[in-house]
């Protein structure tokens, strides 16, 4: 259970410097790109995209995240631009099912 709660802690992570943006957004800032992501993560983006159009889906799970991620350690920074380039597509990454 350990290996969920530092994958939560991860995410909760993400989810609070992603609020903490949005109420005080940075002017400099860059948002994060597809093409600047590494290819193993723009592959993940692409399948967990690829999965939530087959779906008809706008909301895909942890799971689906975790299946898609590569076999290696993944920086916040990448979870970060993965959430924040689905949500460009409008997919968010939900716990639970599917829609």
């Amino acid at each position: 259970m350990a290996k969920n709660d530092e994958a939560h802690d991860r995410r909760q992570e993400i989810i609070d410097r992603m609020l903490a943006q949005a109420l005080f957004p940075e002017a400099d800032r860059r948002l994060p790109s597809h093409d600047a992501l590494s290819e193993d993560m723009r592959d993940t983006v692409d399948r967990l995209i690829a999965k939530a159009e087959a779906q008809h889906a706008k909301r895909l799970t942890y799971e689906d995240l975790e299946e898609a991620l590569p076999p290696r350690d993944v920086t916040a920074e990448d979870l970060e631009a993965i959430f924040w380039i689905l949500s460009e597509h409008g997919i968010a990454v939900e716990d639970g099912e599917g829609e």
